[in-house]
């Protein structure tokens, strides 16, 4: 931040800074390395840590709003500089999202599968990838959307969004108790049994 006893009003560079050309080339190839490493590394954490919006969408937020918020705040940051990293910021999103439309390899990384967890009342354990969602993340968000008995459950499958969508019997037998004593209790059982 520039001292207030030496700060002159100067348009020119308010505008374009003391930089010189190359340094929107530098810009073009900084925001494409930083946006596609963002979001390998957003895709790679998983869907619960973006919520209801895409990956590319989370990114869009936090990359527009340093963006914007350094051209603001920073009298050392030129608007040039902010404009270009803005509107490639835009351009970016505008392809990517072109893209998943367009190909299914940017479509399965930008989208992932829709994956079936519960059918007919059973965990379908082969689903489950330790990355991604584990049964206790599973039994956590069912007890969420008010399901009791696993039972209860005809299909349950986990979204883009990293919600569960849970479909349930009309007349289910109330049986496999997952509230978090009786997981637990089963736990416990098991683990004595093994030893």
């Amino acid at each position: 931040m520039v001292e207030g006893s030496e700060y002159t009003f100067d348009i020119q560079k308010m505008l374009f800074g003391d930089f010189g050309p190359l340094i929107y080339l530098e810009i073009i190839l900084r925001v494409l390395i930083i946006m596609v490493y963002t979001i390998l590394m957003i895709r790679w954490i998983g869907k619960r840590a973006v919520g209801g919006l895409g990956s590319a969408d989370v990114l869009l937020i936090v990359a527009m709003g340093s963006a914007v918020g350094d051209a603001m705040f920073y009298p050392s940051v030129p608007l040039s500089v902010a404009i270009t990293v803005i509107t490639l910021i835009a351009i970016y999103q505008k392809t990517y999202v072109y893209l998943g439309i367009r190909n299914e390899t940017v479509r399965n990384i930008k989208d992932p599968k829709v994956m079936k967890l519960v059918e007919n009342g059973r965990l379908l354990k082969e689903n489950l990838t330790s990355d991604v969602i584990d049964e206790n993340e599973v039994y956590m968000l069912l007890r969420q959307a008010g399901i009791k008995f696993l039972s209860e459950v005809e299909h349950a499958y986990f979204e883009q969004s990293g919600e569960l969508s849970v479909y349930k019997f009309d007349h289910p037998k109330l049986e496999f108790s997952i509230l978090p004593e009786d997981v637990d209790a089963r736990n416990r059982t098991e683990k004595n049994q093994n030893s």
